[in-house]
């Protein structure tokens, strides 16, 4: 019982988080970049290459909407690009 719990509470917690962040960046980013931001807000390790697939966007084109979430003080890389991961600024 206690895990169903923990489950509920933490879903509830980042549902809460999600929103907060999607209302504070919306205003601020272009959709394709909200794509690669909820994207990497939910899987944090992924490449630019894994981005563009699931996206179905060109790998330039992510570079160039990512640089823009970096210029922007959005996300940054943590680590090195083959092994690091995106963090979210919020």
């Amino acid at each position: 019982v206690t895990d169903r719990v923990t489950d509920r509470v933490t879903d509830r917690v980042t549902d809460k988080v999600t929103d907060k962040v999607t209302d504070k960046v919306t205003d601020k980013v272009t959709d394709k970049e909200l794509a690669i931001l909820n994207l990497v807000m939910n899987s944090p390790r992924l490449s630019y290459t894994e981005i563009a697939a699931t996206l179905n966007l060109s790998r330039k084109t992510v570079s160039v909407r990512i640089r823009n979430l970096k210029n922007k003080g959005i996300i940054e890389r943590i680590g090195s690009d083959r092994k690091g991961y995106w963090k979210v600024n919020f």
